[in-house]
């Protein structure tokens, strides 16, 4: 099984994009499960990151299938950055499906507090 290829960009408006190709040609590109990661500093002088979805699929009549997006080459900037893991990590966990969930609920539930 072959592995996704996550790719960052930058878009029209020069938000940093992270996304799974789909395909490419000469003129453009298409993308599936497009974020935007957005960067900002915290009360204690830290950076937090965030991804924040570019369309939520809890819009979308099915939720469990995932929408490509197609960019104009001429329009956007591709790079060749690639994300770290953990950053990996969190972009893979925001697009499990409601039946992969499901799947992984076979593990036992931890109480933290009494009833």
């Amino acid at each position: 099984m072959s592995q996704d290829k996550i790719i960052v960009f930058l878009d029209a408006i020069q938000r940093t994009i992270i996304a799974t190709l789909v395909e490419q040609d000469d003129a453009t590109i298409t993308v599936t499960k497009p974020v935007i990661l957005n960067v900002s500093p915290t009360q204690d002088k830290k950076l937090q990151v965030q991804l924040y979805p570019v369309f939520f699929r809890e819009f979308t009549a099915d939720r469990d299938v995932f929408a490509n997006w197609t960019y104009s080459k001429s329009s956007i900037v591709l790079s060749t950055a690639e994300i770290e893991s953990n950053l990996n990590l969190q972009y893979t966990q925001m697009f499990q499906t409601a039946a992969a969930s499901q799947a992984n609920s076979n593990t036992p539930v931890v109480k933290l507090f009494d009833e």
